[in-house]
């Protein structure tokens, strides 16, 4: 049986879900195809909203812990692990069953998609021919080929999510943001936590002002903070894992009763034969241009396939973008440093919009930097949460380039931020907006009056 339509838009999570209804906005005769696992996309199954389920959980647990020194005297406080995964559940199957619910009314077929020309791709037995694809497939965990983690075995963040009992020792391998923020909810609750980076830094796409703070609060919740050392072997016996580490650590080996895996997530791109579609592959992901559009103008890629971070908000703008201008006469570029604002989870949080010190350097921008702490803001002193800071970075004639926070809320706070630079606001836009007093968010004036400031002072 063949079909032929519009678009063709191959996976249904975040980005193809939102392509799908930017098609169907559009008026596209369109099917979209889903793989043979449950619908609603990593996200919602095994992503964002499990994982930050969880960890609101030991976030709270962290406030109780700490309020004796708000004059609240707290006793007999207890993690009921099992009531903690019960609430996950149970909020993972509300928002799947809402997402299910919608695209159950879209066209839908399901089965894996393969490539047999550059204008059709078989699925379930149907070829469907297509005058545009959108591959929306996402992406999935790689271990690292480290000798003995296989037979010693290991967890994936989604063996996190549904496990009932805490270990007494964990590794956690990778120093990006699900290894820091699970790092530290095995902490909180009470783990032994050994958090191991190959790189230097943490959070390695970050400034290192940045990182640094995530690192300093890690290490204060009780985490063995391990960067720029080589696991050379994992053993395994007795129900313990041995991890080796090569010669520039200064611990030869640690012992462990789980080893979490968090390393790295690479496009879902092996099964759909992309020679066939004459659609090229770099370093693993779909290439793409600014516009989404892949080697084969037929095809437009979209969300974690195409290799940038893995953020769903990207994912749903990439989606839409690539429907678009699929079907445009004058495609739109991409503004990707506007889409890629991100978060890290733990607590404090870390937040970034726009783009870094360290990229605005690279890119030959002449910026100035200005800092500003929350110990000094009214609001996060009497919330005793004091700790953090922000970081402005400012272009030529003030223009707001990039946004850093460290901070309890700052996955909140961002969000300004966001909104500033999608409008291309200046630092004295910022430095002259009130704010409500007393809040945190009162610190994007201080900060951007530091750099306004700066601006009007005359050359020497």
């Amino acid at each position: 049986m063949n079909q032929d339509v519009d678009l063709c838009i191959i996976g249904a999570g975040t980005a193809g879900f939102a392509a799908a209804q930017t098609a169907r906005q559009s008026g596209l005769r369109f099917v979209l195809v889903s793989g043979i696992g449950p619908l609603g996309g990593t996200c919602i199954r095994s992503g964002c909203m499990p994982a930050k389920t969880l960890l609101s959980s030991t976030e709270r647990l962290g406030q109780v812990q700490e309020s004796v020194e708000l004059g609240i005297q707290t006793n007999d406080v207890h993690v009921d692990i099992p009531a903690i995964i019960a609430r996950k559940r149970e909020l993972v199957e509300y928002f799947a069953e809402d997402r299910v619910h919608e695209l159950e009314h879209y066209p839908l077929v399901r089965g894996i998609a393969r490539f047999v020309a550059p204008d059709t791709i078989e699925c379930d037995g149907k070829r469907i021919r297509a005058e545009r694809f959108v591959i929306a497939t996402g992406s999935t965990l790689r271990p690292p080929p480290i000798t003995g983690l296989q037979r010693c075995g290991f967890l994936t963040s989604d063996d996190v999510l549904n496990l009932r009992n805490i270990p007494s020792a964990v590794a956690v391998l990778g120093g990006g943001p699900v290894g820091c923020e699970f790092a530290q909810y095995f902490a909180r609750l009470g783990a032994r936590v050994t958090l191991v980076q190959r790189e230097r830094e943490l959070l390695r796409n970050e400034d290192p002002d940045l990182a640094q703070a995530i690192a300093a609060a890690l290490e204060a919740d009780g985490v063995c903070v391990m960067t720029g050392v080589a696991l050379q072997e994992v053993r395994g016996g007795d129900g313990r894992c041995v991890l080796a580490f090569g010669s520039r650590s200064e611990c030869a080996e640690t012992h462990v009763d789980a080893i979490v895996v968090t390393t790295q997530r690479v496009p879902n791109i092996d099964a759909l034969d992309l020679s066939a579609g004459e659609v090229e592959v770099r370093d693993g992901a779909v290439l793409v241009d600014d516009t989404l559009r892949t080697s084969n103008p037929r095809v437009y890629g979209a969300g974690d396939v195409i290799g940038r971070r893995c953020l769903v908000h990207a994912a749903a703008a990439e989606g839409r973008a690539a429907v678009r201008n699929a079907f445009s006469a004058t495609p739109q570029p991409l503004d990707f440093d506007r889409i890629e604002a991100h978060g890290v989870y733990t607590q404090p949080q870390l937040a970034v919009a726009g783009i870094g010190e360290q990229t605005a350097r690279a890119r030959g921008f002449e910026i100035r930097v200005a800092r500003e702490r929350f110990s000094d803001v009214g609001k996060a002193i009497v919330s005793g949460e004091p700790e953090g800071f922000i970081k402005m970075i400012a272009g030529q004639e003030g223009r707001l380039l990039g946004v850093g926070i460290v901070a309890a809320n700052a996955i909140e706070l961002i969000g300004e931020a966001m909104a500033w630079i999608d409008r291309s606001a200046t630092v004295s836009d910022v430095a002259t907006l009130p704010h409500l007093h007393p809040t945190a968010s009162e610190i994007y004036e201080r900060v951007a009056q530091k750099l306004a400031s700066e601006e009007r002072r005359p050359t020497p």
